[in-house]
């Protein structure tokens, strides 16, 4: 049996009796863990009153060779990002990129710098609520971005024309950009390709400013790239953005 501290992000749980709870964590050390945490739900347990649902802790896990599920020894609460559960958008958000980890990386298989970003999602939109649409936007297609792009997945795009007012974006090929139409191909905006490319080439204090309704355009793209990927629709999606066409 080993040990290890970590910090982790609760991205589902589960009752597991009357006083514990099953839980799907995203750790900083291990990637995507299920543990169950017994006598969690009583009133004096050492967990912080429950594992809750994105909320942050420092945690202590134990694990048998062996096995998929181990133990969560201590839960001790680092951040509960409150504004989440205020906010309509923000929890929707929230939500899906609980969602989009959970499905699109394999257990016990670190990612430290997705980590990060999740924990930069959560933090910003909490602190920024109703108030920073545009703001959360782009912060969600870069998480977006990113997630693709620790997965394996990112879109391939390619190069355009100039001139060209309409695309065809093929998501059976990789998230190719070609020239001419196929069966599987979407129309898809020059301008929503543009922005993603900067993305692709440029981060931080680089970038240009973007085109609020392309980065709306873009978030679409590739959240209807990930349900093709995945081939089904999470309800956190629709939630998200309505229907995806």
């Amino acid at each position: 049996m080993t040990t290890s501290e970590d910090e982790a992000i609760c991205i589902r749980h589960w009752d597991y009796s009357e006083t514990s709870q099953t839980v799907g964590l995203f750790s900083q050390k291990c990637g995507l863990v299920r543990a169950i945490a017994k006598g969690s739900r009583r009133e004096r347990g050492g967990f912080s009153g429950g594992v809750d649902l994105l909320t942050r802790a420092e945690i202590t896990l134990t694990m048998k060779p062996g096995t998929e599920l181990g133990t969560l020894v201590e839960w001790s609460l680092v951040e509960s990002f409150p504004n989440i559960r205020r906010g309509v958008r923000a929890n929707n958000i929230a939500y899906f990129a609980a969602d989009l980890v959970g499905r699109l990386f394999e257990t016990h298989d670190p990612h430290p710098n997705m980590y990060g970003g999740f924990s930069h999602l959560l933090r910003h939109i909490s602190a920024g609520g109703e108030q920073e649409d545009a703001s959360n936007e782009l912060l969600l297609l870069d998480f977006q971005w990113m997630t693709l792009k620790e997965a394996g997945l990112q879109p391939i795009l390619g190069e355009r024309t100039n001139g060209v007012e309409v695309v065809h974006f093929d998501p059976r090929d990789g998230g190719r950009v070609i020239e001419k139409p196929n069966a599987s191909t979407w129309r898809v905006r020059s301008l929503t390709i543009a922005t993603l490319d900067v993305l692709r080439n440029q981060t931080g204090e680089e970038r240009p400013d973007l085109d609020p309704e392309s980065i709306v355009r873009a978030n679409r793209l590739l959240a209807a790239y990930i349900r093709d990927t995945l081939g089904e629709e999470p309800f956190t999606m629709r939630r998200l953005f309505g229907v995806l066409t």
